[in-house]
């Protein structure tokens, strides 16, 4: 999928096709997915898709007492990319000041799997609940990124939790999947945050499963200093998701669901 600017979606055959995957495994008549998927050929996949999912109401409202519809967790996770790519992109372009010079390479990978993650989201229809972020300044002071990154990275796997258990008990055997693809990758990168502060990475036999709801796994972002939209916790400044540029990227082996 060719994405040159954030909010404008170019769809390709094979994101097409995806979609139509997706749609298959829901409850949507088959008639209605002929007609969003002529809508997504012609460019309207954001529009038309996000009804497949369900009832569209913002994740950061959806509260701790349900896991929240299928939008809202997709939407909620396509936001979190973007967050990712922002993080990871700043990290990456000021390397020397925020003392990950050493991995910049690692770093360049983790931020081309979370744009990749970002753009096959969008693809299938999420919705960035906001592109404007509030970060505290104590997160690229050296010695914190990492720690910062494991602890993110930790609600990122737990997110994809959340979505995989929603999408299978909604019997979207396909979405479930690429949930399950994603998140392999996160866990991925949550072991190389350890790594890079000398902590042993493979400290569990299964992945933690603590926040049961995309509303709790928000309030925990919130709770250590990010805004979503407004100002969080202490000093800090807004940043704005944008495709990073090439130099904060590197070519991945693999980068769309199978």
């Amino acid at each position: 999928m060719a994405d040159q600017h954030p909010d404008v979606l170019t769809l390709e055959a094979e994101d097409v096709q995806r979609l139509d995957n997706v749609l298959s495994d829901g409850p949507t008549p088959s008639v209605t997915r002929k007609a969003l998927l002529r809508r997504a050929a012609a460019g309207a996949a954001g529009a038309a898709t996000i009804g497949a999912f369900g009832p569209v109401s913002s994740a950061l409202g959806a509260g701790a007492t349900s896991a929240g519809t299928i939008s809202d967790i997709v939407n909620a996770a396509v936001t979190a990319e973007a967050l990712a790519v922002t993080y990871l992109t700043g990290l990456i372009e000021n390397a020397r000041a925020t003392g990950v010079t050493a991995f910049v390479d690692v770093l360049k990978a983790a931020n081309a799997s979370e744009l990749d993650h970002y753009k096959a989201l969008r693809s299938l229809g999420a919705k960035p609940l906001t592109t404007k972020f509030w970060a505290p300044d104590a997160f690229f002071k050296p010695g914190a990124p990492f720690k910062v990154l494991e602890f993110a990275e930790e609600q990122f796997v737990n997110a994809y939790l959340i979505h995989i258990t929603a999408t299978a008990k909604a019997g979207m055997d396909t979405a479930a999947r690429y949930g399950a693809e994603i998140l392999g990758v996160e866990a991925q990168h949550l072991a190389l945050a350890r790594f890079a502060q000398k902590r042993l990475p493979n400290d569990v036999g299964f992945q933690v499963y603590k926040t049961h709801t995309i509303g709790g796994i928000v309030d925990n972002l919130a709770k250590a200093g990010l805004g979503f939209g407004k100002k969080g916790k202490g000093p800090g400044k807004f940043y704005e998701f944008k495709n990073p540029p090439h130099r904060a990227l590197t070519k991945l082996a693999s980068n769309k669901p199978a």
